[in-house]
């Protein structure tokens, strides 16, 4: 609708600022042309104008084209005016409404029924209640019922186990485990395991724990003086010697945590300095060290190492370093089957010593005599071995056992001797090896002349030795397991 205003007096149509608020332009002066309208065409207050107090008639605006008076609307700007305001009609009285996009309900029922499926399998697979089977009698459980859950429904009674002291004894009654329960095949003692589905669960009595201790350790002072090595008697009294500077032994004590009793262990026996001959105290362990000397032999080494072998057996095998190189294979094969080598010496104390005494020897050639012999075993085997000798007939004494301490580190003995060179027969020696003791350290020998009833007596010993629980280790293997020193049957 059009504005009136008055001006001198007046009554004015259009806008009041026609004139002021628009710069460059007089009052009066012909605007700017706009769209629709031709350049000269009176504006609106240059037209002449009605009584404004005189109320205008409107046409209908719905009408089929526009009535007197109307503003007249190009098909052009009709078109622009539709397409500026998002469709047709838009923003007129009467236009349609614009439509909403509805879901379709066929979507809406598919994801209902998907998540009632999900539902239904994670129910199915992961059911809150099932049913399990607990010393053969079927019970109804819920998800994450554990072991312990089914003592307390009484269900099982298992009796605890008792928790032992250090020493032995009872600490405490019923402190060991709960119970041992065999779930689905695996053997656990632990309440806080839980029960899954479908499961078979066995209880049984708890088992007996040892109770927790402190533990500390001392050292055993070594003795002094030793044993006498001036008489050949001393060498019996053991079959291990020993020249030592002495070695300090060891001691374990430990304290229950929850009985305070202590129990104290020699873990290391300690090692008088001076001369020691000893028997290995293996503690009841049913242990026997099988030496041989006098080897290697061409046929006979090789056929006692297949026994051995058949029954898990190793040995020491005490060789005479002048026959060493000419059987390096055998020797070789004694070495790599887990057997021990030791030496005999050089030639078995040929010439001053008279084959069979080291000690009719000088200084020099007694150590000449044993020097020679390990270094003909370490040239063969590439390697360094223990410097383990069995001295020819068992006489090592006197000034000999001081001579060669930096080139000895153990001289061994026997508790056994088989008499095997004597060749009584077979079935007699296989009784003198079947006498051994735990610990005991046996002599036979696998060269020096026909020894095929060695390797009988061997194949009829040691299958009846081992069905009693007995294992057959080398020199080495009988001293690092059970200590340097102890004391045994001879």
């Amino acid at each position: 609708m059009a504005k009136h205003f008055k001006k001198d007096g007046v009554l004015q149509q259009g806008s009041r600022f026609d004139a002021a608020a628009r710069p460059g332009r007089e009052a009066g002066e012909p605007g700017p042309s706009r769209p629709g309208r031709e350049a000269g065409e009176p504006t609106a207050a240059q037209m002449p104008q009605d009584n404004p107090y005189v109320p205008h008639t409107q046409d209908n605006p719905y009408a089929a084209g526009p009535a007197s008076g109307a503003v007249g609307v190009t098909p052009e700007r009709a078109g622009k005016a539709g397409a500026g305001r998002g469709g047709a009609g838009q923003g007129v009285p009467g236009a349609a409404r614009k439509r909403h996009r509805r879901v379709p309900v066929v979507a809406v029922v598919l994801v209902v029924l998907a998540v009632l499926v999900g539902a239904g399998a994670l129910l199915y697979l992961n059911p809150p209640i099932y049913r399990v089977s607990v010393n053969g009698v079927e019970h109804m459980i819920h998800t994450g019922m554990t072991l312990q859950d089914l003592v307390d429904e009484g269900w099982a009674t298992p009796a605890a186990g008792d928790l032992i002291a250090v020493d032995g004894s009872v600490a405490q009654e019923g402190g060991g485990d709960k119970f041992e329960a065999n779930l689905n095949g695996t053997v656990t003692s632990d309440p806080a395991t839980t029960v899954p589905r479908h499961s078979t669960v066995e209880f049984s009595d708890g088992n007996d724990v040892d109770e927790d201790y402190t533990e500390t350790t001392e050292a055993i002072a070594h003795g002094e003086g030793g044993q006498d090595v001036s008489s050949p008697a001393t060498y019996y009294a053991g079959p291990i010697h020993v020249l030592s500077d002495g070695q300090d032994g060891e001691q374990v004590t430990k304290t229950g945590k929850v009985s305070g009793k202590t129990v104290t262990e020699v873990t290391k026996q300690p090692v008088d300095s001076g001369y020691s001959a000893y028997s290995v105290n293996t503690n009841g362990d049913k242990v026997i060290a099988l030496t041989f000397d006098d080897g290697p032999w061409p046929t006979t080494t090789s056929e006692i190492l297949d026994v051995l072998k058949e029954n898990d057996a190793h040995a020491t095998f005490f060789e005479i370093g002048n026959q060493v190189a000419e059987n390096a294979d055998v020797v070789k094969r004694i070495a790599a089957e887990g057997n021990q080598i030791g030496s005999h010496t050089w030639d078995h104390a040929s010439g001053s010593g008279q084959g069979v005494n080291l000690t009719f020897m000088t200084a020099d050639e007694q150590r000449d005599e044993v020097t020679k012999g390990f270094s003909a075993i370490e040239d063969v085997l590439g390697t360094s071995v223990p410097h383990v000798l069995r001295a020819p007939g068992g006489n090592y004494y006197g000034s000999l056992v001081e001579n060669l301490k930096d080139l000895v580190d153990v001289e061994v003995g026997w508790n056994v001797d088989t008499e095997d060179w004597r060749r009584p027969g077979a079935d007699k020696i296989a009784e003198a090896i079947m006498s051994a003791q735990p610990g005991n350290v046996v002599l036979m020998h696998d060269g020096g002349g026909d020894r095929s009833q060695t390797v009988e007596a061997l194949k009829i010993a040691l299958p009846k030795l081992k069905a009693e629980g007995y294992s057959f280790v080398t020199i080495d293997e009988l001293m690092s397991t059970y200590g340097s020193s102890g004391s045994g049957s001879n």
